[in-house]
């Protein structure tokens, strides 16, 4: 009975009670949306790649650890270290196995609402002690939590947890200030641990906040407090170490390979940022190539600027926070400072990612004012009408070039400017309900931005993900039970890039921002679709089947028997190849069937010639192909050959005057149509060469009937397959323009000799030694023997971390890399057994540094 008292006490107290609304409120209107519209919350980045991470979390993380370290299932192959520690090391992430594995959507959703409440709680945590009104701390932490940024980026949840942090880092610099007990280190800790890049974006406002608060300190007491701050900071980063070393050198290695162009220009025309400011000011356009999301509610916008114009506030804080705002402001145009907040890089998609740090200072101005409690002058409020008279005369006129600016955007925005003016002009400070009112408002207007918001995105349906990974789940399931060898496998088919780490199976698709640039090169001279820090299997032929050991193909099941939609897979995105309907029919499931290519090599295999630098042409694909596959082998082998064009049926089109391949609209304003039929004369497979300009902006294109899907992402040349074993029946290509001209003169046919290269990859692979993975971080051959000096060449990427051995003695890996991306080594002749260990010396070492921090840190806890 007492623990019941103690408990109801614990919930009914005032204080605690706010505290628990403050988590409870903000989370749960982000909920209601989402119950009321029924939507799923997988969308864009979520449903595309973080959720196949998440899925490989839940894979993994207590049944098979090791593979957090390393995955054949990241590509080719590669680390998963700082992927862990940019998309998979939030705590809050464990709730994923409270949930079966067919709800991983809904624990997402969870999740995601759950962060969300939590950064409610830790900003009201910090506010309640700056205001004497609770209701006020209350507002400005919903307004902090369903502010723009959260809004717009909840479904990036990896930057959430900096959100969560901000407000206690803010606290602890406060106290270290105060030159009070303080958990810096441990904060700090947080930060990086969670998402090392939004916490260099926290870490970097914490820092420029320290500096505009001991400014006009004395250089004695300044000296002082900054040491305490700058050994704290460290100290709380060392006990990163562990992460951040790997991270580092991951980084140097992948997307920071990559040089960004540095101007003193501006990303936008600076003034168009006011439009941010509006209610439900976002929409996929903004999402992908628009201006950062700085929305707070307009009573606090209006509160901001009051700060400025408070007789209480002296003018030394009033300068300091100033150039404070100034400067995060000019961030989030001025191309020198997106670049600095950016780690160097412009952000691709999701602009303005730092901005959740200005939200939280513009609101730490307004209750900084509220909590002045003085009276209001004419002409104190003078300047507020007109800010709010100018915004929504802004938005008002400029409502055709924002698309996002709709009738009731403007109606919410010109109100809600209305009430924030009514707040300060006649009811703060001269009312004792002053701040519930205008809890009431703020929350008001969160709802309605989130409405707004949302309502302009579409989001998948759970199902679909669902059925997703139930069905290809079962087949790669079967394939590890009857098939224990170290293979790869893919499908005709994808619903993200990250498939494989939902599926968990070895595949090549990948999408990560954390990418092998060697390996992003190669596959984009071998004409697979990709961007910066993406590439598909969409460009595949038998021959780069064969050489990177896709062993296994899965294809739609055409011959299902009828299934409720709910339960139906989609197949939205299929890949124009025939040919791989000729490899050997494993098994037929419900959704899906299973091929077996026999001819493809192991992921390392002796090759009898040394290691060369190969040169590629990134404009000539077959090219390309054909020395990957005599680099491998050591046969001079040729199995493109170039096929004629026939002559098009043309239907509203004319020839250029002298070109060839060249065509235009006889007249504009009707279809116009170029029909090109092959009649195979052997029963090899067929392919059409397309260079990058021409896609799906340019041209429709349908093979047999069939659409082709021309979209390309880094205007990459690839191969689209036409046909296959089909000797003698027609292939027929049309085309229809959707531009007055195109020119098909860089476009060409290829006939390949599958035949002759089943044959060939037959004999290449007698006597190949067999490898098995023994576990995430070692593969295994059997014993083989070579009567010559071979090289063991590999489709396994490239890494120091890989530990070669031959009957336990340490091999020496080559320095040129096999087709400039991957592992290689001599062998002499003699009997062999080859071992590789993966061995993160990297993560070593940073483990060693943390475990000294951590030492460091206790005892000067005990001092």
């Amino acid at each position: 009975m007492n623990n019941y008292f103690n408990i109801h006490k614990l919930f009914t107290t005032k204080k605690n009670l706010l505290f628990l609304l403050s988590f409870i409120l903000a989370g749960l209107i982000f909920f209601s949306y989402f119950f009321y519209t029924k939507n799923g919350v997988l969308t864009v980045d979520l449903g595309q790649q973080y959720v196949d991470f998440l899925a490989f979390l839940r894979h993994n993380l207590f049944s098979h650890p090791l593979r957090l370290i390393y995955s054949f299932s990241n590509g080719l192959g590669g680390s998963m270290l700082a992927t862990d520690a940019y998309y998979l090391f939030s705590p809050f992430n464990l709730l994923l196995f409270l949930f079966p594995q067919n709800f991983l959507a809904q624990a997402i959703l969870v999740i995601i609402g759950l962060k969300i409440a939590a950064g409610g709680l830790t900003s009201y945590y910090y506010w309640q002690q700056k205001t004497a009104k609770p209701f006020y701390a209350l507002a400005a932490s919903s307004a902090y939590a369903l502010s723009g940024y959260v809004i717009a980026n909840h479904f990036n949840l990896m930057w959430l947890d900096s959100v969560i942090l901000l407000p206690l880092l803010i606290n602890e610099i406060d106290h270290i200030l105060m030159q009070k007990k303080n958990h810096l280190v441990l904060i700090t800790f947080l930060l990086w641990f969670t998402n090392f890049y939004t916490a260099f974006m926290a870490l970097a406002f914490g820092f420029l906040y320290l500096l505009t608060k001991i400014f006009f300190f004395n250089r004695k007491k300044q000296w002082t407090i900054f040491k305490s701050y700058l050994a704290k900071s460290i100290l709380g980063s060392f006990l990163d170490a562990f992460m951040l070393l790997p991270v580092f050198v991951e980084m140097l290695q992948g997307k920071a390979a990559s040089s960004a162009n540095w101007s003193w220009g501006f990303q936008f025309i600076p003034y168009n940022q006011i439009a941010k400011l509006a209610d439900g000011a976002y929409n996929f356009h903004e999402m992908q190539e628009g201006m950062p999301n700085i929305f707070i509610p307009l009573p606090f916008l209006l509160l901001t600027f009051f700060y400025f114009l408070s007789k209480k506030i002296n003018w030394k804080p009033k300068l300091a926070n100033g150039l404070l705002l100034l400067f995060l402001i000019a961030s989030l145009f001025w191309t020198p400072l997106v670049l600095l907040w950016h780690l160097g890089q412009f952000p691709v998609w999701y602009p303005g990612r730092f901005s959740f740090v200005l939200i939280f200072l513009a609101l730490n101005l307004a209750i900084t004012a509220l909590n002045q409690q003085e009276n209001v002058k004419l002409w104190q409020i003078a300047p507020l009408a007109l800010i709010a008279l100018g915004l929504i005369l802004f938005v008002t006129f400029n409502d055709q070039s924002f698309d996002f600016l709709n009738e009731t955007a403007q109606i919410a925005t010109g109100a809600f400017l209305a009430l924030g003016l009514l707040f300060v002009a006649f009811i703060y400070n001269k009312n004792n309900y002053a701040s519930t009112f205008f809890y009431l408002i703020i929350e008001l207007e969160l709802v309605i931005n989130l409405v707004l918001s949302l309502g302009n995105l579409a989001y998948q349906k759970n199902y679909d993900y669902q059925n997703f990974a139930k069905n290809t789940t079962q087949v790669t399931n079967y394939e590890a039970k009857h098939d224990k060898g170290l293979y790869r496998t893919e499908k005709s088919f994808y619903r993200s890039d990250d498939d494989p780490f939902s599926a968990n199976y070895y595949g090549l698709s990948n999408f990560n921002s954390i990418s092998n640039q060697h390996v992003l090169s190669l596959l984009n001279n071998l004409g697979f679709l990709n961007n910066s820090n993406s590439y598909t299997n969409f460009g595949g032929t038998p021959i780069t089947d064969d050489l990177f050991g896709i062993k296994y193909y899965i294809l739609p099941n055409e011959e299902i028997t009828s299934l409720k939609n709910k339960q139906q897979m989609k197949y939205d995105n299929k890949n124009q190849r025939i040919d791989v309907g000729d490899y050997h029919l494993q098994k037929r499931f419900n959704q899906l069937i299973l091929m077996k290519n026999s001819s493809a090599l192991p992921l390392l295999f002796l090759s009898p010639t040394t290691t060369r630098k190969v040169k590629f042409d990134p404009t000539n694909i077959t090219k390309n192909q054909t020395q990957l596959l005599q680099a491998a082998t050591g046969r001079n082998i040729n199995l493109f050959h170039h096929v004629i064009w026939p002559d098009p049926k043309k239907i509203n089109v004319s020839n250029w005057d002298g070109g060839w391949m060249q065509y235009s609209k006889k007249k504009k304003n009707q279809e116009a149509r170029l029909i090109f039929n092959l009649r195979p004369q052997t029963n090899s497979s067929y392919y059409l060469e397309l260079p990058g300009d021409i896609d799906d902006n340019a041209i429709d294109m349908y093979v047999n009937g069939s659409y082709i899907n021309l979209t390309v992402r880094d205007s990459n040349t690839r191969l689209i397959n036409l046909g296959s074993r089909q000797r003698g029946q027609r292939i027929q290509i049309e085309i229809t323009l959707k531009k007055d001209n195109l020119d098909l003169n860089a476009a060409n046919l290829w006939r390949l000799d599958t035949p002759k290269l089943v044959q060939e990859m037959r004999s290449f692979k007698q006597n190949q030694p067999q490898f098995t993975q023994q576990s995430a971080l070692v593969l295994k051959s059997n014993h083989f023997s070579t009567n010559k000096k071979m090289t063991m060449k590999s489709t396994i990427p490239n890494s120091f971390n890989w530990l070669v051995l031959d009957n336990g003695k340490i091999l020496r890996k080559n320095k040129i890399l096999f087709a400039d991306a991957f592992l290689n080594f001599n062998l002499n002749q003699g009997n062999h057994q080859i071992t590789l260990i993966y061995i993160p010396w990297i993560f070593i070492i940073g483990l060693i540094i943390s475990l000294i921090s951590v030492l460091i840190f206790i005892k000067i806890n005990k001092i």
